[in-house]
């Protein structure tokens, strides 16, 4: 949808915890292999700042980034985030998208391969990474570009996170699980998803339970009691072929420990952390 802009929701809580869970796994992937491929499918235009007519029109940031940049616990991963923030941004007057953040974290070997096909926003990404060398930035639709490009016989890692403005991208969603097996068999994939309708948040699911597809992990993060509420109630991460030992206990840690900051009421529906 060429109208979108993230600028709207940029900061938010999906964002606070898509990009927590982004940087550790990328983290992980780093002590292991010498070099990354990674591929982001909607990249957006980077930086995001907090005077802005797109983030002060929701302020959406109040109820994500700003509920949690003044954290004094001591998770590493929660810690880990606000600490790249702060690297990134000096005076914190801007929020980093995952563009950013990656390439921030990444060494010179890593190939990093950035998609968005909003020219105005691809411009503008260009323009917000030229310092970084190991980067392609490709005006193009990410789930186009994956299904085309992508050699099956190699490793990558594969961030998809489409704005879902269109009933569209959860069927090009599907599409990707469906062909898990097949062309991402050796990659390594984050996949996020707004839970919007319980219903159909439930029938989506699982659906993808039935596909049968080993080592995918469910994480989900409600920020109210679900229910009938219009608008977004919670976020969800689908984490395929993700094996390290540590990931399942430190994930439950820090999703408790996210939801307990940024959930809107008091009686909220648990976050979920399992196999599908």
């Amino acid at each position: 949808m060429l109208s979108y802009k993230h600028g709207y929701h940029a900061g938010n809580h999906a964002d606070v915890i898509k990009h927590i869970v982004l940087l550790y796994l990328y983290n992980i992937e780093k002590k292991t292999n010498k070099s990354i491929s990674y591929i982001d499918t909607h990249s957006g235009n980077g930086i995001y700042k907090y005077i802005s007519k797109y983030m002060d029109k929701n302020k959406e940031y109040k109820d994500g980034i700003k509920k949690i940049q003044n954290y004094k616990g001591n998770n590493i991963l929660i810690k880990n985030y606000l600490s790249t923030i702060t690297k990134i941004t000096g005076k914190n007057n801007f929020y980093p998208g995952s563009p950013i953040f990656i390439s921030s974290i990444s060494s010179k070997k890593d190939k990093l391969f950035f998609c968005e096909l909003h020219n105005n926003e691809h411009n503008l990404l260009k323009k917000n990474l030229n310092k970084y060398t190991n980067i392609k930035i490709l005006n193009t639709d990410g789930f186009d570009y994956i299904f085309n490009k992508v050699n099956k016989e190699k490793n990558y890692f594969v961030f998809i996170d489409p704005s879902y403005e269109i009933k569209d991208d959860f069927n090009k969603v599907q599409l990707i699980l469906n062909n898990i097996d097949n062309l991402f068999s050796k990659s390594k994939i984050i996949i996020w998803y707004p839970v919007l309708d319980i219903l159909e948040n439930d029938t989506f699911l699982q659906n993808i339970r039935k596909k049968g597809i080993s080592n995918i992990i469910n994480v989900e993060v409600p920020i109210m009691k679900y229910g009938d509420n219009i608008g977004m109630q919670g976020s969800g991460l689908l984490l395929i072929n993700f094996t390290n030992r540590s990931i399942m206990k430190n994930l439950k840690e820090v999703i408790n420990e996210i939801q307990n900051i940024i959930k809107q009421e008091e009686n909220i529906t648990r976050s979920k952390l399992r196999y599908l």
